[in-house]
């Protein structure tokens, strides 16, 4: 299983997500790494893999395109989401996996697929985002899509290293085709073995890394066997 980072970055900086309160995230300035410009972030955190987020186009003020060019290059592989409301709205660089979400995607999920690589089913309280939908159906919808992978965001766990939420995971994992990805609320090393066993192919973690209940390491190796 891929361990991935997240960057959240609003108004060219790095910040603490929690919750998906994102008006009210901060700069994270108290982790791992001195700095908070994205590309001198990852640098010193020094993951296989990440996860960003341009937290300024998914919330409609601007964008962090400068800083995500600045990222290329500092690992193997990279995610984006970047608010995409339309199947133009892919990220225009090959090196970049580009993530399309339920939060924002307008129409027919299917006509995304031949621009963007994952699909994102983003949860609050239980629910997929935005009509409230069960995300094991939205998974199951997706196994018609041509996407490479998905990604199941629990936004209710970002930022708080409190678990699952209750989300019946083995039936996530169940319902999706392809590599599944997983983000929001990773506590523990028993939380990566557990979403390991279960048969996820990748973690997106952050918080518990900077407080320490996950090694540097872990996410620097890139992989849990």
């Amino acid at each position: 299983m891929k361990i991935i980072l997240a960057v959240d970055i609003l108004a060219g900086q790095v910040v603490h997500g929690y919750k998906g309160e994102r008006y009210h995230y901060k700069p994270l300035d108290w982790g791992k790494a001195q700095s908070i410009i994205p590309h001198e972030y990852i640098s010193e955190m020094g993951p296989k893999h990440i996860y960003l987020a341009d937290l300024d186009r998914i919330t409609g003020t601007g964008n962090n395109n400068v800083e995500i060019f600045a990222c290329e290059g500092l690992s193997e592989t990279a995610f984006l989401n970047r608010g995409a409301k339309t199947p133009e709205d892919a990220f225009p660089a090959r090196w970049i996996k580009n993530v399309v979400s339920t939060e924002t995607c307008s129409g027919d999920p299917a006509s995304y697929a031949a621009s963007f690589d994952y699909f994102s089913v983003v949860v609050k309280d239980g629910r997929a985002l935005p009509d409230g939908g069960d995300p094991v159906t939205r998974l199951n919808e997706a196994k018609a899509w041509d996407f490479e992978g998905c990604v199941l965001l629990n936004l209710s766990g970002v930022g708080t290293k409190t678990g699952f939420g209750g989300l019946d995971l083995s039936a996530l994992r169940d319902a999706c085709r392809g590599p599944l990805l997983y983000g929001g609320g990773v506590a523990t090393m028993d939380d990566l073995r557990m979403l390991a066993d279960i048969g996820f192919d990748g973690a997106i973690i952050a918080t518990a890394v900077h407080t320490g209940e996950i090694p540097l390491h872990v996410l620097q190796d890139g992989k849990l066997c």
